[in-house]
């Protein structure tokens, strides 16, 4: 059995959830209430030092993290891409602005809870080749 800490090693709060995941449901996690970050045997650091602040708005973050959920990490990345880009003095590329979101996700223990891409786009366009096909076969046997 894993145990539970005691406190969050980000904010220091004692209030602290355990909750299951839909999709790993043998994953148990425990989720500080204050800061909404996982607080395991695996998250943060073991001396108690809190990792260190990015210097990131939060409502960045927060829009972020909605728009991963929401909508997918890519809008998820490009979103906070611009957003970063648009800070004074924070000089970042699209690879950086993509592990700080995967990390921000990792850190709110949502990496399974993003959307995944619709696929539908590719049955689409089989659909509308089949039918230019069909319309060629049967204009060409008519004649």
């Amino acid at each position: 059995m894993v145990s539970i800490p005691q406190t969050c090693p980000w904010c220091g709060s004692e209030n602290l959830i355990r909750t299951i995941p839909e999709k790993d449901p043998f994953n148990i996690m425990v989720i500080c209430n204050t800061c909404q970050r996982v607080a395991g045997s695996d998250a943060g650091d073991t001396d108690g030092i809190r990792p260190p602040v990015s210097g990131i708005p939060a409502a960045v973050t927060e829009k972020t993290i909605q728009l991963c959920l929401n909508s997918g990490k890519l809008q998820g990345i490009r979103y906070y891409y611009s957003e970063v880009s648009k800070l004074p003095g924070k000089q970042t590329d699209i690879l950086k602005a993509k592990e700080d979101v995967e990390a921000l996700l990792y850190a709110r223990g949502l990496t399974n809870a993003v959307k995944k891409p619709n696929r539908n786009g590719c049955v689409v366009a089989l659909i509308v080749i089949l039918l230019i096909i069909a319309s060629i076969v049967y204009f060409f046997t008519r004649r």
